[in-house]
């Protein structure tokens, strides 16, 4: 049978077995599809479903106090969008497409079930989440202590490593659908100063963003230009799957 993105997104953190990727494909069987703007849930409701993204991309926002919308975490093709609020009986956030997609809702138990027939997916469901922590810490990392020029190098850069481990083919030119004030948002930056160290960036040969495409001319001096460090967003799931020889051995009289 034919596999949706999720399997792809987990086979290439471990190995699966056939049985495996079956378990998988059942978290994609009702696939739907969203629009641009189209909202997937909001703040407070209750957590009944989670969704892969099979197609698109879509973004968490909050809404301030001042009634300001803040841009929280960016979702493209293979992620699992709600699992950060898996324990919570409400939704942290707002989630709405960001581009026309594809969406495939199941409930909360398929992860309980797949993780009780599986040591293997309870693993990549775990590293999963624990990417995402990772990747919320690096955020507040970098809008506390980067300039502006260099927050908008280690997005660029992070967006690409994420998208290229679900896509391994990914050229340098890729969708990037993000517009200036949802970058903003993100990064805590003004529209203004996004679209000004863009053309800085572009203007030294680094990056070309365009509507809805971005290309990067020169990886090795953006990625220098971001001081990026991998550690965060390589998993390694060896260690999770080790298995003492002894746990085999027949306990003895």
């Amino acid at each position: 049978m034919s596999h949706g993105c999720i399997v792809e997104n987990f086979s290439n953190l471990i190995a699966l077995s056939e049985h495996e990727k079956n378990i998988l494909a059942h978290f994609e069987k009702d696939a739907r599809a969203v629009r641009r703007h189209e909202s997937l849930w909001h703040f407070r409701e209750h957590t009944q479903t989670l969704y892969t993204l099979q197609d698109g991309w879509a973004y968490a926002y909050k809404i301030s106090l001042m009634g300001e919308m803040k841009v929280v975490e960016i979702f493209t093709p293979g992620d699992i969008i709600g699992l950060r609020d898996f324990t919570f009986g409400r939704h942290l956030t707002d989630v709405r497409m960001m581009t026309d997609g594809t969406v495939c809702a199941f409930p909360y138990r398929y992860i309980l079930e797949a993780c009780q027939q599986s040591r293997a997916l309870s693993a990549a469901f775990f590293a999963t989440a624990s990417r995402d922590q990772a990747l919320m810490t690096e955020r507040i990392t970098s809008l506390m202590h980067c300039s502006a020029r260099m927050k908008i190098a280690h997005f660029i850069i992070e967006m690409y490593l994420r998208l290229k481990h679900t896509h391994p083919d990914l050229g340098l030119r890729f969708e990037f659908p993000l517009n200036q004030k949802l970058m903003a948002s993100l990064l805590g930056l003004t529209s203004v100063h996004v679209s000004r160290m863009l053309g800085e960036l572009a203007q030294e040969g680094m990056v070309k963003k365009q509507r809805r495409t971005l290309e990067i001319l020169d990886y090795k001096r953006l990625y220098r230009e971001a001081q990026f460090d991998e550690t965060y967003i390589q998993l390694d799931l060896s260690h999770m799957l080790e298995v003492d020889s002894n746990d085999d051995e027949a306990p003895t009289g």
